[in-house]
């Protein structure tokens, strides 16, 4: 209830919040970050120490996402030097001038490659079924999660059928900080479910690699 609290204040919020807190490497994009590497670091810890049982492989398979949404977030390491140019919505950021820049697509697909290859050894769909089958799953973390997404994606202007009122950058970085919370909390919930479940529920691998 308290992340569904949370993404309802993002509008009231929005209101009041000065604009400079959710420019590109501001306060709000900050805390993105620091969520987003809390849940890679939960995901390697869980890894490391569940290894072998089967939440081991599935946390890991979390890893390379946590990694990608960090690096989207930083814009690929450009906040990490001077901003292209000012706007009357703050600086911007462009990952187009760095010299790495032609590795990172590669990179972002090996990435992904080594998501699906882990998620297809941990069995995922058998652990999430077990997580579903004993009613545990986080559904409401989920939902934040999804409309936390549509509602960025509003305040962007992706959707066409968007409130014209929260078509704002405050309302934006707001939620989306929001919905990333609530993703570290679903991931949370589904590892401490599957440590839970059993051998003959979750078939793996005997080792996690």
């Amino acid at each position: 209830m308290a992340l569904l609290l949370a993404l309802l204040c993002c509008y009231p919020l929005s209101l009041v919040i000065p604009p400079a807190w959710v420019w590109e490497n501001g306060i709000v994009e900050d805390g993105d970050v620091i969520v987003l590497a809390l849940g890679c670091a939960w995901a390697l810890a869980a890894w490391l120490r569940e290894r072998p049982a089967p939440a081991a492989l599935l946390a890991r398979s979390v890893v390379p996402l946590w990694t990608i949404l960090i690096g989207r977030e930083m814009s690929w390491g450009a906040v990490l030097f001077a901003p292209d140019h000012m706007t009357v919505a703050g600086p911007v950021f462009t990952s187009h001038h760095l010299w790495y820049r032609p590795a990172v697509t590669p990179l972002l697909v090996l990435l992904f490659a080594w998501a699906a290859w882990s998620a297809w050894r941990c069995r995922l769909d058998r652990q999430l079924y077990g997580v579903l089958a004993r009613g545990r799953f986080p559904w409401l973390a989920l939902m934040v999660v999804l409309a936390a997404a549509v509602g960025s994606s509003c305040a962007e202007s992706h959707l066409p059928a968007c409130v014209a009122s929260l078509q704002n950058q405050r309302f934006e970085e707001l939620a989306e900080l929001v919905g990333y919370i609530a993703l570290v909390a679903v991931q949370a919930r589904v590892l401490a479910q599957c440590r839970t479940t059993s051998p003959a529920a979750a078939a793996t691998p005997a080792r996690a690699g």
